[in-house]
């Protein structure tokens, strides 16, 4: 088997969309040293990849991109619309910086619409106090 050399700087070139188009859909093109560097490279560029460094080429390789939401949100409760607003913009902010997927963007706000809804029909149907 060939032994390639992995060029650092020139795996730096690469954009971060690059990069996570590449360890998302063309993985098995790349060793696993150039692999780690592009974890490294991603986690020194901010970006939180979850899945780990080191996996087995071809293991769930229909998986989903390895991004998450920061924990920030993660234990985020929405007990008030204020909360909600603070939750979605984190899911936009994520999904333009390329670490939050769409996908899972799309569902986080929906279950924040959902619960911004029960909210609204909750007020909605409270008996009016006598005053």
């Amino acid at each position: 088997m060939a032994q390639y050399e992995v060029d650092r700087r020139l795996l730096e070139t690469f954009s971060t969309d690059e990069i996570l188009r590449i360890l998302k859909q063309e993985r098995d093109d790349y060793t696993e040293e150039a692999i780690v560097i592009f974890h490294e490279i991603l986690q020194a560029r901010g970006v939180d990849v979850r899945t780990p460094p080191r996996r087995a080429r071809g293991a769930s390789s229909g998986s989903s991109a390895a991004l998450s939401a920061s924990p920030e949100t993660a234990d985020f409760l929405v007990r008030a619309p204020s909360d909600a607003v603070q939750v979605l913009n984190h899911l936009l902010d994520g999904v333009i910086k390329g670490t939050i997927e769409p996908q899972a963007a799309q569902v986080a706000s929906s279950i924040v619409m959902g619960i911004l809804h029960a909210m609204e029909q909750e007020f909605m149907s409270e008996p009016e106090e006598d005053q």
